[in-house]
């Protein structure tokens, strides 16, 4: 019977095979070129997600789990978060509005996002929607290696913004992009140097047939709505 070990060592052995015989630029240009067709047909998406949000100064990881949907539209991009795990946590994105809803407390947090304008909606669609083009624009992009990951072969990349305003919200990100497909299974978003937020997608379904109303953030009477900051 195969180790744990044994398994773990069969997965990179793949990856390696996988990657054997092609040069670090002939591997990066496969990833960009299937996300330059990807976005070609892009229109919405939904998945599963768990994230980790690690904060270094007192090397605490918070973790949650959820799902996540996005869709293009007209005046931007739509997106809903919700998380089930280990608090209830709603996060509509519309209209360059976020809406972060606290079921246990009925609370309803407002900001408005509008300046952060087409930037806030090129994070969002990093590593769903994005074409290979739009990633060379917008970041240097460095090969980091092949990393199996949940058992499939991945090509493992690094992006740092090009723009001093994009690298104060964004340090830089990492995308895991399994050889089947042209989106990641794991992204790793660093605020700064210490300080950084893991998403892992599963069950990930491009184009779903999702309407506009499949953003809305329904409340129950009684909502309470503050605006931080102000």
């Amino acid at each position: 019977m195969a180790t744990k070990g044994g398994i773990r060592w069969v997965s990179v052995c793949i990856a390696a095979a996988a990657f054997a015989g092609r040069a670090p630029g002939d591997a990066l240009s496969d990833v960009l070129s299937r996300m330059d067709k990807s976005a070609q047909t892009f229109e919405s998406m939904s998945a599963n997600i768990t994230q980790l949000t690690h904060t270094a100064v007192i090397d605490e990881n918070d973790q949650q789990s959820g799902s996540v949907r996005l869709k293009r539209a007209s005046g931007g991009v739509l997106g809903f978060v919700q998380f089930t795990s280990p608090q209830p946590l709603v996060v509509a994105f519309r209209n360059r509005k976020v809406e972060k809803y606290y079921p246990k407390t009925n609370v309803v947090e407002e900001y408005d996002v509008d300046k952060y304008g087409e930037q806030l909606d090129q994070f969002i669609l990093l590593g769903f929607g994005a074409s290979g083009k739009d990633l060379q624009k917008n970041y240097r992009i460095r090969l980091v290696d092949a990393e199996p990951l949940a058992g499939k072969p991945a090509t493992h990349i690094e992006l740092i913004p090009k723009s001093k305003e994009a690298l104060e919200y964004l340090k830089r990100a990492e995308l895991w992009i399994p050889d089947d497909a042209a989106y990641p299974l794991q992204e790793k978003l660093w605020k700064n140097a210490d300080d950084y937020v893991l998403i892992n997608y599963s069950n990930v379904k491009l184009n779903p047939p999702l309407t506009d109303k499949d953003f809305e953030l329904r409340l129950p009477p009684g909502v309470k709505r503050i605006t931080p900051g102000k």
